[in-house]
């Protein structure tokens, strides 16, 4: 479970940081599917979020 959780993490972080970067360069343009890249900012805080929990769990038992 600590493995899984290490990689939803990173998951999770790479979701954010290419939603962030991609998504507000292509509203800068006047790109018209940038919401489509920043609404992988929520997911990937959500990646962020059960990486995290899943591997705070598996360090529990």
């Amino acid at each position: 479970m600590h493995k899984l959780g290490v990689i939803t993490t990173l998951l999770g972080l790479i979701l954010s940081i290419v939603g962030l970067a991609v998504g507000f360069g292509k509203m800068l343009n006047g790109s018209e599917n940038a919401e489509v890249w920043i609404s992988l900012i929520p997911l990937g805080f959500v990646g962020l979020f059960i990486g995290v929990t899943l591997t705070q769990l598996s360090n529990k038992q």
